[in-house]
């Protein structure tokens, strides 16, 4: 990730502002390199949302946005949580390399195409229960880590629990602190389990319907 020193800081009327003139000029939303305190309560984003190698001071909440394009977060770190439950991506979501200090909630979303997760490091649990995707998901290398607060612990668990999966899984060398819940999920291509740890036991993929090849 760039040094703190190389990004911009952009205020709340800032985004806006990027916001309006990116669909003025019919382009993605450029939020790239820079410092955000808040990023919530957006509706629609035409063409794409960039935030690539941005830190944001706090929690993301974009619950039920609709982006037209990819929302790329690569390389983001986020001092909070993460929520897009029921939302709507028309192209991918990339979360490579992406360090998230709180939980991910994509529960009941619809990404129209992959979900790049591969290398993200989360402290607290990741959540695509109930989720459509078009495309691949890949968390390989991903870490899922437990969060601990003095009188609470969120354990790292991965829920893919009745997810639809168009294309290929793969949580290869994948290492996560809870469970992976992969109950009734739907794979259409390929599921990928080569390395993959849980510290919460072996990864139950009987009641998965997997089109194409388990490869452990």
């Amino acid at each position: 990730m760039d040094s703190q020193k190389n990004k911009k800081t952009l205020g709340q009327m800032e985004v806006v502002e990027e916001i309006n003139l990116a669909e003025k000029e019919c382009r993605p939303v450029d939020l790239s390199n820079s410092i955000i305190s808040d990023l919530s309560s957006l509706d629609k984003i035409k063409y794409g949302l960039n935030l690539e190698n941005s830190k944001i001071l706090g929690s993301v909440f974009l619950g039920e946005i609709m982006i037209l394009g990819d929302l790329n977060m690569r390389g983001i770190e986020i001092e909070g949580s993460l929520y897009l439950g029921n939302s709507e991506i028309k192209e991918d979501l990339i979360l490579e390399n992406a360090l998230v200090k709180g939980a991910i909630n994509l529960v009941g979303s619809k990404i129209g195409g992959n979900v790049n997760a591969r290398g993200l490091k989360t402290i607290g649990f990741l959540s695509l229960s109930k989720t459509e995707i078009l495309g691949d998901v890949i968390l390989e290398d991903a870490k899922i880590e437990s969060a601990k607060y003095e009188d609470l612990i969120v354990r790292g668990d991965l829920f893919l629990d009745t997810a639809v999966v168009k294309g290929s899984l793969n949580l290869g060398k994948m290492r996560t602190e809870g469970v992976v819940n992969l109950e009734e999920a739907q794979i259409g291509n390929n599921l990928v389990l080569t390395g993959a740890e849980s510290k919460k036991g072996e990864i139950d993929t009987a009641t998965m319907k997997i089109d194409g090849r388990k490869i452990i």
